[in-house]
């Protein structure tokens, strides 16, 4: 059995409706849906109260809003089956997602299963993010070698078979409860808190697949920064996860896995600048 966390906070009904269509037309039945609605407005939480009656596969919990780090949190505590997987409200699954998810995990014995998706703007697909064909499995010492895409974006002779696969997301993957342990999301990180979880998460993991299936829909929303305040907030967030890495850097010993953490720094100090010379 599988569990889908699904974190909302005042999604728009239209893409409630797109998201969750998409997991009732899975052809792997066998799945629990928890919605944790994270302090949504009246609308919202109408919407998903009428939407699981008579669903016994789909629990929505209302909390007070407290972030979306915390929400995937308080999912992954109450869910029980062996493996899990995040989806985000406004997104969308492939129809055929758990059921190859869910073969190719069990029939390798992996931790995780890494997919691709497509980035969709205004309705039109902008990006495919794919490795190159095939699976690709990565235990024991070649574990720093998808680690170190992980960390630079960027591939290199030891894993680019990788390819354009998005590696630092929570969603597109299918993964095993147990490897999950106890790690958590940081619900003190506002921005990449996905991927310092999958960092921490892959400094545990034992065997992580890598294929080219494409499983989701990442729809873009623009939005803009072009005030003062928003663009604090954004910069101090992602100087909260330059800290992280910091400190996970101190404690590496491995040069090159040094390297690519000072490589994703460099990476976010450009984005900061970035965000201070835009204004969206």
């Amino acid at each position: 059995m599988i569990d889908i966390i699904i974190p909302v906070y005042n999604t728009p009904k239209i893409d409630l409706e797109r998201c969750l269509n998409s997991i009732l037309k899975q052809t792997y039945t066998n799945y629990k849906v928890y919605i944790i609605d994270d302090g949504s407005n009246d609308i919202t939480k109408k919407y998903l109260d009428d939407f699981v009656k008579n669903k016994d596969n789909f629990l929505v919990k209302h909390i007070k809003n407290n972030g979306v780090s915390n929400a995937r949190n308080l999912g992954i505590e109450i869910s029980h089956s062996k493996y899990i997987t995040f989806v985000d409200a406004d997104d969308t699954l492939e129809n055929n997602f758990l059921q190859e998810a869910y073969e190719i995990i069990e029939k390798n014995n992996l931790d995780i299963i890494i997919g691709g998706y497509n980035e969709i703007k205004n309705g039109n697909i902008v990006r495919t993010r794919l490795s190159l064909p095939g699976l690709h499995i990565y235990e024991g010492k070649t574990i720093d070698n998808f680690f170190e895409k992980l960390l630079t974006g960027k591939t290199n002779e030891t894993n680019r078979e990788i390819g354009d696969c998005p590696t630092g997301r929570i969603y597109t993957r299918l993964i095993k409860r147990d490897s999950i342990g106890n790690l958590r999301f940081d619900t003190n990180i506002h921005m990449s808190e996905d991927t310092l979880f999958m960092i921490d998460y892959t400094r545990k993991a034992i065997k992580i697949g890598v294929i080219d299936c494409l499983w989701y829909n990442y729809y873009i929303n623009d939005y803009s920064i072009s005030n003062a305040t928003k663009k604090e907030r954004m910069i101090s967030n992602i100087n909260d996860f330059i800290s992280e890495i910091e400190k996970r850097m101190d404690n590496e010993s491995k040069d090159n896995i040094k390297n690519a953490y000072q490589a994703r720094i460099e990476k976010s100090k450009k984005y900061i600048n970035k965000i201070k010379n835009t204004n969206s």
